[in-house]
């Protein structure tokens, strides 16, 4: 399928470009190997067990398959499980989809070792293993939504090769690296159906791609209504067309993840699992009580919590208060930039007007419904449930978070001409920024 679609960023002729598509693919293709071998080189220094957030508890789950040869049942928490942190959570680990853990734990199964630091290592390399895929699914994407930029797939995919927090999660074990991977597959399928008006081939790749963000972590299901909302935009003057598309996608990806649910439904009443942790959760006793639930309006918790301040930092760098952060001045730096391309994409959609959104959904726009979409369901499951402050939850949407950032900053600076030796400049600006990252912040704080 060729890409048809009009370009969104700004256009030129691409043969004034230094940068040849041959060129462009090397490029990323080295960014994302020195990204897998960087991802690599973080899994090893990080301990077993203490690489990143909720390690231990993710590789609970593998040792539990391990352990009985199928899937892991969730049996309540001990008393006053959650009576030390400010944190309750949301559906336990062996409740949430995470078909990923399948293929860690019968590899695991299959080596047979009983040494627990050598297990983990071994499930650490799957998450490594995911980082070039997700990165090159990125690639794909930027390349459809900005085909006549060739700096923009290059600089998309090294901001996304060098953001600390987006290594660290791909070089421990977790369960946010495969809803990355998934979430990432559901963001260029959409795309490419969109710039298709849902081909065949793509309907299809889209039922797909739903249905291994159904097997995983609830953070990628914002996919679903982005989905909706594209199909509705493009094919609401043919009525008939529409509702057979929604069917065949749903049902393909009906078809790849019912199952986990079928099964929540028979062991514990719940499919989603939601209502039946919260119970469990109660019933372990001096669990923390949600700011909803205390009275706190969302005004009164984003105050109380720094919601919007500890969330955007670790978005960066960093997991909970404290824990390798970035210097102040940095944020202040991402800061700015999240102004100016902010204030690029107000200026790109008053320039596109009524005839682009006529032709069919602007690819930003549903970029902006992806990841915007993503942090309302964060701060609302903040609010009522979990009080969590972790910007690494809206990752499965970091590449429409990627092309937001390049569609606002090429809308202000047209990338083309010397900009795009710029832009192609802060590319190892960037590699340069992540090493000193590692050395000063990750490797310190692990010697220490």
């Amino acid at each position: 399928m060729t890409r048809t679609a009009a370009p969104v960023a700004g256009s030129h002729d691409q043969r004034a470009s230094t940068l040849t598509a041959q060129t462009q693919q090397r490029l990323v293709t080295a960014l994302i190997v020195l990204a897998t071998l960087n991802a690599l080189l973080w899994s090893f220094v990080g301990g077993p067990g203490s690489g990143g957030p909720d390690e231990p508890s993710h590789f609970g789950v593998v040792s539990k398959m391990v352990a009985t040869g199928g899937l892991a049942e969730f049996e309540g928490y001990s008393p006053g499980a959650f009576a030390a942190g400010p944190v309750r959570a949301q559906v336990a680990h062996e409740i949430t989809p995470n078909a990923y853990a399948i293929p860690v734990a019968a590899v695991i199964g299959l080596i047979g070792s009983d040494d627990i630091a050598f297990n983990i290592h071994v499930a650490k390399l799957f998450s490594v293993a995911l980082y070039p895929l997700t990165l090159w699914l990125a690639f794909l994407t930027f390349r459809r939504i900005f085909p006549d930029s060739p700096a923009a797939p290059v600089w998309g995919v090294g901001v996304m090769a060098t953001v600390p927090m987006f290594t660290l999660v791909h070089s421990y074990y977790t369960n946010d690296a495969p809803a990355i991977a998934v979430g990432t597959l559901a963001t260029y399928s959409i795309v490419r159906a969109a710039q298709s008006r849902f081909a065949r081939r793509d309907v299809l790749l889209v039922g797909v791609a739903l249905g291994l963000v159904g097997l995983h972590k609830y953070t990628g299901f914002i996919a679903f209504p982005a989905f909706g909302i594209t199909l509705l935009w493009s094919l609401w003057r043919h009525p008939s067309r529409l509702i057979q598309t929604a069917v065949l996608v749903l049902g393909i990806a009906a078809t790849i993840c019912s199952w986990w649910y079928i099964r929540n439904w028979v062991l514990y009443g719940d499919p989603i699992g939601v209502a039946f942790t919260q119970a469990a959760v109660d019933a372990s006793g001096a669990a923390p009580v949600p700011p909803r639930t205390r009275g706190l309006n969302p005004v009164e918790f984003l105050q109380e919590s720094d919601w919007l301040g500890e969330n955007f930092a670790t978005f960066w760098a960093g997991w909970g208060l404290e824990k390798l952060k970035l210097p102040g001045g940095v944020y202040l730096t991402f800061l700015a930039l999240l102004v100016i391309a902010s204030i690029g994409l107000v200026i790109r959609a008053i320039r596109a007007g009524r005839q682009a959104l006529s032709s069919g959904p602007p690819l930003l726009f549903i970029m902006a419904i992806l990841h915007l979409g993503l942090w309302s369901i964060s701060f609302w499951s903040s609010y009522t449930v979990d009080v969590a402050l972790s910007g690494r939850y809206v990752y499965p949407t970091f590449a429409a978070f990627v092309a937001l950032m390049i569609g606002g900053l090429s809308g202000v600076f047209a990338w083309r001409g010397r900009m795009e030796s710029v832009v192609m400049l802060g590319v190892p600006i960037m590699l340069a920024a992540n090493g000193v990252y590692f050395v000063n912040t990750l490797l310190r704080d692990i010697l220490d």
